[in-house]
């Protein structure tokens, strides 16, 4: 009973999180600073993963430390719908660029060179779409 209430209790408190890091993003994109895209997103992803460790701690399970891990564990356990699943991989397809600065094809890629305003606001929509499913979710 103790560990049940401990997993409820983690539960909510990545639910948090996950909260305040959109609340973070939506914070930065407010600034309307081209160089600050990629930082919402950054913020975005990092709430997206702190949701499905709040669904995935609401089940007991394990919460994997790998990003990919992380979302195939969650699919895994909830089949969400095919438009959660999408999003989600998205995201996680997006994540690195949004971090490292990378060398691809000869080029430097700096992440805030590569996202734009849309980026962020598509990031902050299917934020919000996530930290939803999850609430409806968790709370069955």
């Amino acid at each position: 009973m103790i560990k049940m209430e401990l997993k409820d209790k983690q539960a909510e408190k990545y639910l948090e999180e996950a909260e305040l890091s959109l609340r973070a993003a939506e914070s930065i994109f407010d600034l309307n600073d081209e160089e600050m895209y990629a930082h919402v997103v950054k913020n975005c992803y990092d709430s997206i993963e702190q949701s499905i460790s709040s669904a995935l701690a609401k089940k007991d399970l394990m919460i994997p430390k790998e990003h990919p891990a992380k979302i195939t564990e969650f699919v895994n356990a909830y089949n969400p719908e095919i438009k959660i699943k999408e999003i989600l991989f998205y995201w996680l397809r997006k994540r690195s660029s949004s971090q490292y600065v990378d060398i691809k094809d000869g080029k430097i890629i700096v992440p805030h060179e590569i996202f734009e305003k849309e980026d962020a606001e598509k990031a902050l929509e299917d934020c919000e779409k996530i930290i939803d499913y999850i609430k409806k979710l968790i709370k069955k």
